[in-house]
């Protein structure tokens, strides 16, 4: 399939969710979707599986000419986080997230050890770090009854406002609430939004869900993390491209 510029422009936003339990199983969806998306999700099932196989699953999914978001989404103390993000550091990784919760300190120490980590490697530029505000497993009531004293909306809005504080590359929040994000925070700052559904399929366990020609229309910046809404689908080929175009009308 040739895609037109405004489908390859939307393409590059496309951010692949490889949540699947096999490295063989990754790898396979990687291969048939790769004329559709620019970048893949690798989280924690698929980076244990392929600990547990052996496999570098960033380097494979590199060697295909892919990119990676490392959806890891550490939080720990400082020094931990620090080695951590200096490990993800790698060729392959575009970004790899950190929890914002975790606090100043540690958000710092996650870019100290991404630069660290592309200089001991001899990078061009360090991987982004993004900081994820509110799961998007989650709302109103699940926050209520971890008694936090705050609806879901305004602790999204507290978390970006220290994210940029703190000198993170952008957040991680639900679509529906980027344009919005964007609006106050500006379009250098990157939004990345999991939750995307298509067709009524998305991946089971989210709350916050957005249409991907929705999402793009509100926000300049943002990577759609896609992942059941095209690998669920029947058809994932004719799905994902069907994406692209709902996207590329609004780009």
């Amino acid at each position: 399939m040739i895609l037109i510029e405004k489908e390859q422009e939307a393409r590059k936003r496309v951010c692949l969710a490889l949540d699947v339990p096999t490295v063989d199983k990754a790898i396979s969806l990687a291969g048939e979707l790769s004329d559709y998306v620019g970048m893949y999700k690798i989280g924690k099932e698929l980076h244990t599986a392929a600990c547990n196989e052996g496999v570098p699953i960033i380097k494979e999914i590199f060697d295909r000419k892919g990119s990676v978001f490392l959806d890891l989404k550490f939080h720990d103390t400082p020094n931990t986080v620090y080695g951590a993000a200096k490990a993800s550091t790698v060729q392959g990784v575009s970004f790899f997230n950190i929890h914002v919760a975790g606090g100043e300190e540690m958000c710092k120490r996650a870019l100290e050890g991404a630069h660290k980590g592309a200089q001991d490697r001899g990078l061009p530029e360090r991987p982004r770090v993004i900081g994820v505000t509110v799961l998007t497993s989650l709302n109103d009531s699940d926050l209520e009854i971890q008694e936090l004293g705050i609806d879901y909306d305004d602790l999204v809005m507290i978390r970006t406002e220290l994210a940029k504080k703190w000198g993170l590359d952008g957040i991680v929040c639900p679509a529906k609430k980027a344009g919005g994000l964007e609006k106050e925070f500006g379009s250098d700052f990157m939004y990345v939004t999991p939750g995307i559904k298509w067709a009524g399929i998305q991946r089971e366990g989210q709350k916050q869900l957005y249409t991907p020609d929705l999402a793009v229309k509100d926000c300049s910046n943002s990577i759609l993390v896609i992942g059941g809404a095209i690998t669920k689908a029947e058809n994932k080929e004719a799905t994902a491209y069907n994406i692209l175009q709902a996207m590329a009308q609004h780009l």
